[in-house]
């Protein structure tokens, strides 16, 4: 539940226009791998920049709120042995529906037992990113 419970601090408000574009990944695997080993880093920077609400990327205030959620997480919640086990996590496979994706939990190795559970992505300008729920 890590993504989504991660995804789920966000507190997102309103979005903002984007001045710089959000990176994304060019494949589902490749932004839930990249997600999970960016907080394994404590890299919260990097797995804002993979999450989209509403099927639009995170910018501006809302990459910062993004970072403020996910720093009280990787620093106050999870334990050293979790991040160790995320900084290793790979996607082995996804289901894409048009725009739309799903990493189902079985298809995650290294993400904690804990925190395993199917990721949701979208596809936005041929970028993936990990949908957030709120």
């Amino acid at each position: 539940m890590l993504a989504v419970g991660l995804a789920g601090v966000i507190g997102v408000g309103g979005l903002t226009a984007c001045s710089t574009p959000s990176p994304g990944a060019d494949t589902p695997e490749a932004a839930v791998t990249t997600f999970y080993r960016a907080l394994g880093a404590k890299d919260t920077g990097a797995a804002c920049a993979l999450v989209a609400y509403n099927g639009i990327p995170l910018s501006g205030d809302d990459i910062t709120l993004c970072r403020s959620g996910f720093d009280a997480i990787v620093t106050d919640i999870a334990t050293p042995e979790e991040l160790a086990a995320l900084g290793s996590t790979s996607a082995t496979g996804s289901t894409v529906t048009g725009d739309t994706a799903t990493v189902r939990a079985d298809q995650l190795t290294g993400v904690p037992a804990a925190y395993r559970e199917d990721v949701s992505l979208v596809r936005v300008a041929g970028r993936w990113y990990i949908l957030s729920p709120l």
